[in-house]
């Protein structure tokens, strides 16, 4: 296997610290190397589930094979803590966000590469539930999805690691079922993050609290309202139904 030497810390969040590495006595260039890292006063039984839900990260990322979604370069879910390789992204959605606005082809690019990465992921059986401009990273020209910390995926070697009544995900682009039972959440939940996602590339503001339709062109209305519907029977059930639809929209 190969090892790694850490660089530099890139970022820390609740339940994960990644830096930056390079391959010791290899050729090929930095890499990203995510942690798990416990979230400040939580308990033995907290810090358990925790670790399952990182494990699932790693092995749901690693199996989806897909040029949208960031591969597991290496992983050692025995150590301590456990880490994954994958590789240096150049930045991400949201860094372009902070920046200057960009013109409407850029975001019909954008979502179609994205579409294409989750859509991937719902035919292999995985609900992301945590799509948001921070988890969406660029890297060599294409943008990818990365981050399924908090998926879940529908095989029978999915385990319940939620809690009703506590949120799963981030909470401006997180469907409302995400509140009230997270384990039940469906595609349709990440139909929702994605509308969120294209509200917030449209408008080029958060969509929190308002979800701020009304800013974007007029012709998007009513497919934006569908894709952010309060029942998740409501809107799109499909990536490829929501991505056919936006297709000619964006692109009138």
């Amino acid at each position: 296997m190969a090892r790694f030497k850490k660089l530099a810390e890139l970022d820390k969040g609740g339940q994960g610290a990644v830096w930056t590495a390079e391959v010791v006595g290899g050729k090929e260039g930095r890499v990203a190397l995510k942690y798990l890292t416990y979230e400040p006063g939580s308990s033995r039984e907290e810090r358990a589930k925790q670790k399952k839900r990182f494990l699932r990260e790693v092995e749901s990322q690693r199996g989806l094979k897909h040029a949208g979604i960031m591969p597991v370069l290496a992983f050692a879910t025995n150590a301590a803590p456990p880490w994954y390789a994958m590789p240096l992204a150049d930045g991400t959605l949201q860094n372009c966000l902070e920046g200057r606005q960009r013109p409407l082809s850029w975001v019909a690019g954008v979502m179609d590469e994205v579409l294409a990465a989750v859509g991937h992921a719902h035919d292999n059986g995985v609900v992301h539930r945590d799509l948001k401009p921070n988890n969406v990273l660029s890297l060599d020209g294409k943008w990818m999805v990365s981050d399924f910390g908090y998926c879940r995926r529908l095989d029978s070697k999915s385990e319940v690691i939620t809690e009703k009544n506590h949120l799963v995900g981030s909470v401006a682009y997180a469907a409302p079922e995400q509140y009230d039972d997270a384990h039940e959440a469906s595609f349709a939940a990440d139909i929702f993050a994605l509308t969120k996602i294209l509200i917030h590339l449209l408008t080029w503001k958060v969509p929190y609290p308002y979800s701020r339709i009304d800013e974007t062109p007029e012709r998007l209305h009513l497919f934006l309202r569908r894709g952010i519907a309060e029942e998740p029977k409501h809107r799109p059930q499909t990536v490829a139904e929501f991505r056919s639809g936006l297709a000619g929209l964006l692109t009138d």
